[in-house]
């Protein structure tokens, strides 16, 4: 039999009714009972406890949760808010990144309590942990247990968005195999078996996929990957061409680097990119395939990876890279061919004048500068200031803007020095910097640059305070910049603004799906790929269609990443003021 080509579409069921285990029924607590009367005692203690607790992981101080957690479980240890408590404690070590001492306490409470509410997502928690650490098939385990057991349908959605990534990206063919009969009850037991269908006949074992359909049709017949299964048999018996099911006509071409010294950038923007197709997928019939190409962050490899989705493909569009010059060079050779390509992340701006198909998402982050020149003269009372940028467009316009606006408000901007991007030794601008007595200096960075900046700074006896654009809030900076980015001042955006809840809808989604908080990457590559998809929304079919549709796009919008414009400069936000304490970033005082 010839290979077939295969026109899937991968839906995964979530509408199938929930699985609950069983709950025992307690007797109730008899009047004499010493034990039932010091578990109702000690709740009004312990209560005290877990509100501090509670207070403290929100205001993102995982340490003091841990610290408040474990001293109520010493007073109380038998207290209703025994789960509560182990549960917070994990979720603090998992974002701290202890995942061995996260894991015993997420092992410790559904072992104990089976029963409890935080169960379901202890078992997410767990297999979050599993996830981080790559062991996919023990991560899948975990969230299709919590799965059985959500209750709520936040809790679903929390355990399937990671669950429904991890099976279209992540699993083997033998992992999948492994799920798919360990789990036959299992709501997700039907995508598994389509997905391990697909991944035998892309290998061209159509007997074995045809096996596997036929399972899925007949042990799962109201299912939708049934309904997806029946006119793929019948075109697999026929021997003819899979007749396509859905829209999956339209796909969208992703590249990044994803290997390589920029892998970690690329896997940020990919994991973006994905959450806003898993999204957009979930909400519509209409569904649309991403195929994503690895560049290795070469210029080379992205003109390739440009060619391959443009011909071989047949996208509809391409979103990416991830730097400017690979970005540049896939953006020239996707406009020659005439497909839309959208960057959300390249500082270059003028990638987008390439030509008529090529778009870009400018990040409105100027007033990050603005924002720390008036700190610096109107609260710090500093008139002599210095900036030190990387040699970026975009960071050069934030370093100007902290120059106009000191300027303006009477302070003398004396010294202004640049680096080139991926720079190591920092001397000669310290040394700049000292000669100019400047009080303080602006350095607007990648959390990278200012971790290494930081302590040449010192080195170099240039002792000045320190200020910063969002990427000092970054915990690698907090973790790994020590003593020398204490004290440092930085401008986030106000969290009563609609930029910073647009972010923290952000924030929670992207925890769902990944276990983690996202970084700005991220939600860059979120907010260009939604762009994308409102375009593809509204009925474009043909690469003429979405080059048209972005065309007439908004000129500025806001959303993850914060205020960003496409074409021209956006508003700017109301912000606040953080700093960095004991290796905690606080609000400035």
């Amino acid at each position: 039999m010839k290979k077939l080509p295969l026109l899937f579409l991968l839906i995964f069921a979530v509408s199938c009714a929930t699985l609950q285990p069983a709950v025992d029924k307690k007797t109730p607590a008899k009047k004499d009972d010493v034990k039932a009367v010091q578990v109702n005692d000690q709740d009004a203690g312990a209560e005290d406890f877990m509100k501090k607790a509670r207070s403290l992981y929100a205001d993102h101080k995982p340490r003091e949760a841990i610290a408040a957690t474990q001293e109520m479980l010493a007073k109380y240890p038998g207290s209703n808010y025994v789960p509560e408590a182990i549960y917070l404690s994990a979720k603090s070590r998992y974002d701290l990144n202890e995942l061995d001492l996260a894991l015993k306490n997420g092992w410790m409470l559904v072992e104990k309590y089976p029963q409890s509410k935080e169960y379901p997502l202890t078992k997410k928690l767990i297999g979050d942990c599993y996830f981080t650490s790559g062991d996919h098939l023990k991560a899948g385990q975990q969230y299709i247990e919590g799965l059985e057991a959500a209750k709520t349908g936040d809790e679903r959605e929390a355990l399937l968005l990671p669950l429904s990534a991890m099976i279209e990206e992540r699993l083997t063919d033998g992992q999948l195999r492994i799920l798919f009969r360990k789990y036959p009850e299992s709501e997700m037991a039907p995508a598994l078996g389509l997905k391990l269908a697909q991944k035998e006949l892309d290998a061209s074992n159509n007997s074995e996929a045809i096996k596997l359909l036929q399972e899925i049709v007949k042990k799962y017949p109201a299912s939708q990957e049934a309904g997806l299964a029946k006119p793929v048999l019948a075109s697999l018996k026929d021997n003819k061409p899979v007749v396509p099911v859905g829209d999956v006509g339209r796909k969208v071409g992703l590249i990044v680097p994803l290997s390589g010294r920029y892998g970690e950038y690329g896997t940020a923007v990919k994991e973006g990119v994905n959450l806003a197709f898993t999204e957009y997928n979930k909400a519509t019939t209409n569904k649309i395939k991403l195929i994503t190409e690895d560049t290795k962050g070469d210029i080379i490899d992205a003109i390739k990876s440009t060619i391959r989705l443009s011909d071989t493909s047949q996208v509809i569009g391409i979103i990416g890279e991830v730097l400017s010059g690979p970005t540049s060079a896939a953006a020239g050779v996707a406009n020659i061919k005439g497909v839309p390509f959208l960057s959300p992340t390249a500082s270059e701006e003028r990638i987008s004048t390439l030509g008529p198909y090529i778009f870009q998402l400018s990040q409105s982050i100027s007033w990050q500068g603005a924002a720390l020149a008036d700190c610096a003269v109107n609260k710090l009372g500093m008139k002599t200031l210095g900036v030190m940028y990387p040699n970026d467009p975009g960071w050069a316009a934030v370093a100007e803007a902290f120059v106009q606006q000191a300027k303006n408000l009477g302070a003398r901007v004396a010294v202004s020095v640049s680096y080139e991007p991926g720079a190591t030794d920092f001397k000669a601008q310290a040394e700049t910097l000292k000669a100019g007595k400047v009080q303080a200096v602006f350095i607007p960075a990648t959390p990278n640059d200012i971790i290494m900046i930081a302590p040449q700074l010192v080195y170099n006896q240039l002792k000045v305070q320190l200020l910063g654009s969002e990427g000092w809030g970054d915990p690698k900076v907090t973790s790994k910049g020590g003593t020398y980015v204490e004290g440092a001042i930085f401008a986030t955006l106000s969290s009563g603004s609609s930029l910073a809840l647009a972010a923290a809808k952000f924030e929670e989604s992207y925890k769902k799906a990944y276990g983690k908080a996202p970084s700005k990457l991220s939600a860059q590559a979120y907010d260009g790929a939604k762009v994308m998809l409102a375009a593809l929304q509204k009925g474009a079919s043909t690469r003429e269609d979405l080059q048209k549709e972005l065309s007439q796009a908004e000129n500025s919008s806001q959303g993850a990443s914060g205020q960003y414009a496409f074409g021209r400069q956006g508003a700017m936000p109301k912000s606040k003021l953080m700093t960095i304490r004991n290796k905690q970033v606080k609000e400035l005082e």
